[in-house]
Order: C-alpha cells, then structure tokens, then sequence
C-alpha cells in the first residue's frame, strides 16, 4: 500500500542522507499490447460494509482520509458542509474512534493521513482563523499533536503526505510564494527548493526513504515534475517534451519508483501519456491515454486508459511493473466509465463506476481481486465509492445516502470487509 500519497524560508538543509537522485532521458517505449479483459464475473459476494461511527454528538458526516495496513482509519466528521467545525477522527482496527485534539488553544481538526507507526497527519485551526491558514499538525500514535509550523514569515501550511519514517512533507504559504516543505521527525521545517529557474513549487507525496515529489511552477503558472532526493535537492519527474500543461507524478513507493502523467505535443494538440519513473530516473511509457493513480510495493500500477482514442470513456486497468496492460472489466452488460484508484501488495485494486459525470452520488464501488474476479460493493444501485485498500484487504470508502429527500447524498466513512 502506498502512503497517500506537502508544501515551503529556510536554506534547504538534509533530511536523511541519500544521493542525488539522477534525471535519465526518456525511453521512449510501446505500451505492451493490452492482455486480454480480466474476468468479469460478479459472483463474488460483496463484504460487509461498516458505517465509521465519529462518536461525537452532532457531527453527522463523515469522510475518510487514509488507511494504515494495521487497519487504522483516519479522517474527519463536521456537523454541516457549509461550516468549518470538523473533528480529527482516528479509528481503531475494532473501528472504535478516538477524537484526535486540535493544537492547545484552537477549535477544530481534520486528519488527512496515517502511516503504519500509527502517526497521523492533518490539520488544525482556531474558529477565529480563516480554515485556508490552518497549520499543519502530526499526532503521535498516543494522539499528542505537534504543530508543523509553516516557514519564517509564512502564515499557514499544511501536509500532504506522511512517510513510513515519519518524515511529513507539505506546503508553506500565505508570505511571498507558496513553497514545498518537508518536516523531519522533530518537526523541523525545510524548504524543497523548485526546479532551477521557477518560482514556486508544491508536493503531493514522500516515501520512507525521504523522497518526495511535486510539481515546479514557473513565473506564468506553467508546471513540470520534480523529484525531491532525501537531502532536499530537486530534479525533473522526466525530461520528455511537454506540451498543454506539463507534467506530474501522483504517487511513489518504498522503492523510490514514482508515477504520473506527461502531455506529449502533438501537430493538433497533445495527448496524455502515462509514465512509470524507476528510482534510477530512467522513464518506461505507459502510453497514450494512459492514467496512473497508484502504486503498490512491487511497482504494480492501477489508474485508467481510453480503451478508443476516438472516445471519452475511460476503463479501470492494472499494469504490471514492466507496463503490460490489463484492462479491469466490469459486468458484461455495463457502459459505464470505471476507474482503479487504489492497489495493495497482493494486487487487489479498488475503484469505481459510474454513468453520466463522476459525481460522488453517481458512483459504485468496485473491488478487482488479483484473478482479476470482480465484486460490487452494492450489486442493487450506485450508493458508495471507493478510495483506500490496505494489505489486509480492508476497503475504506464512503457509503452516500439521501435523507429527507435531499437532493444530495450525505456521506459516511464506510469499510468493507470480506
């Protein structure tokens, strides 16, 4: 399981030691031909789903944020969409939640993520403050929250990821520019610099090792990748040709192979290709209309790909570490447009289906096991959706429904086990 998976005045200073993680051209290579569609069948009985219970009078929604392989939950619950008043919510493996505090003084929190030491990240704020200049705090396994203060001058931040070794990284904002920032153990913030020559820079995820990877922005707003070696110097995802809005990798694992995506030029546009970086930089393509979205330790990839180029609708697919294509089927009579968001180390991929637009109320979660068998998590109608899998199996995701005949569904933290 990948750790969902921050953001930056500080002279950049050594996390752990590392070497410098090498940039290789790209090695411009077929996707192998796409293997026959895994079995679709539905005779798999769905797991039982659990509604994840905040504990916490008037707070009547909740959403779930990560998911630890020893089956603690973390996330948020609030008592209305429109106010700020969210609690940071960890859940047990007997799915028994504890209230993680906010900082001493302030209000409200939200978690956003969990490594396997049991630490937690997120957020937290006073009701006197603005929630966008929240600052980014990390619990430990005894639910202590430390503050992860933003950088000299800068007025919020906020994490994005948390490491197996509980390195954080994250942003630092509201001074001149928004930086990427990482947090060592002791909470001491250091500054991820952008690549030479831009501006401002973001992260969006770190593994145990220490390296992290975002995105560098120039001056005008235009973006490419970076890696982040553990000593904090920056270099490029790839060093392909870009065109419409750059490029960018979305996960990484223990193994130091990072994945994302590029927009490749064309003479009438550009098209989208999907990229798997091994630790040594060098780059294997994916191919075109090809969207990775995770990665698990073995360097199994599950996203999505355009089976016709002609058309817009988008199959859930697997790729094995040497970017064979397997298409992730859905019953033999569906349409629908699918997605795999999520894949353990056995290779089960979670996802979701859906008709129409994407819209959380409109979706239905899936599970592809590793033999490719398919189970619905709801067979009789689109009331939840997927977002994490951990190694044991376990499902974390939402379960949507409507009451008083609201036209929007609530959503509650939901797992499902076989």
């Amino acid at each position: 399981m990948t750790t969902w998976t921050g953001r930056r005045t500080a002279v950049v200073a050594a996390l752990t030691a590392g070497a410098l993680l090498g940039a290789a051209p790209v090695t411009a290579s077929a996707r192998t031909a796409p293997a026959a569609p895994i079995a679709r069948s539905t005779a798999a009985a769905a797991p039982t789903p659990t509604v994840l219970q905040p504990g916490l009078p008037g707070k009547v929604y909740s959403d779930p944020t990560g998911v630890n392989n020893g089956g603690f939950v973390v996330g948020y619950a609030y008592g209305s969409g429109q106010v700020r008043d969210a609690a940071a919510i960890r859940w047990s493996p007997d799915l028994t939640p504890t209230t993680l505090p906010p900082l001493p003084g302030e209000d409200y929190a939200e978690a956003r993520g969990v490594n396997d030491a049991n630490l937690a990240i997120g957020i937290s704020w006073p009701a006197s403050r603005d929630y966008s200049r929240a600052t980014a705090v990390r619990w430990a396994a005894d639910g202590t929250p430390t503050a992860l203060l933003p950088l000299p001058g800068d007025l919020y931040s906020r994490p994005t990821a948390i490491g197996g070794s509980g390195i954080v990284v994250g942003i630092s904002g509201g001074g001149a520019a928004q930086r990427a920032v990482a947090w060592r153990p002791d909470g001491t913030v250091v500054a991820l610099a952008p690549l030479p020559g831009d501006a401002t820079s973001e992260t969006v995820g770190v593994n145990s090792a220490g390296v992290a990877i975002g995105r560098s922005y120039t001056g005008t707003g235009k973006f490419h990748g970076v890696v982040w070696s553990p000593d904090g110097t920056p270099v490029p995802f790839q060093t392909g040709p870009t065109g419409g809005s750059g490029d960018w990798p979305v996960g990484i694992n223990d193994a130091g192979t990072v994945i994302g995506v590029a927009d490749r030029p064309l003479t009438t546009g550009v098209v989208r290709h999907g990229l798997v970086r091994s630790s040594g930089g060098a780059i294997l393509d994916l191919g075109a209309n090809a969207e990775p979205l995770a990665i698990n330790g073995s360097g199994a990839v599950a996203g999505r790909y355009r089976p016709d180029p002609s058309s817009l609708r988008t199959s859930a697919a697997r790729w094995s570490p040497d970017g064979t294509l397997t298409p992730l089927a859905l019953s033999a009579s569906s349409a629908a447009k699918s997605v795999a968001v999520g894949i353990n180390d056995s290779g089960t991929a979670i996802g979701y289906a859906w008709d129409g637009i994407p819209a959380r109320q409109d979706q239905a979660g899936k599970i592809w096991a590793p033999d490719g068998t398919l189970t619905d998590l709801d067979p009789t109608g689109t009331t939840n959706t997927t977002l994490f899998v951990n190694n044991a199996g376990l499902v974390v995701g939402l379960s949507l429904i409507r009451w008083g005949g609201s036209l929007y569904p609530a959503h509650l933290a939901t797992v499902w086990r076989s």
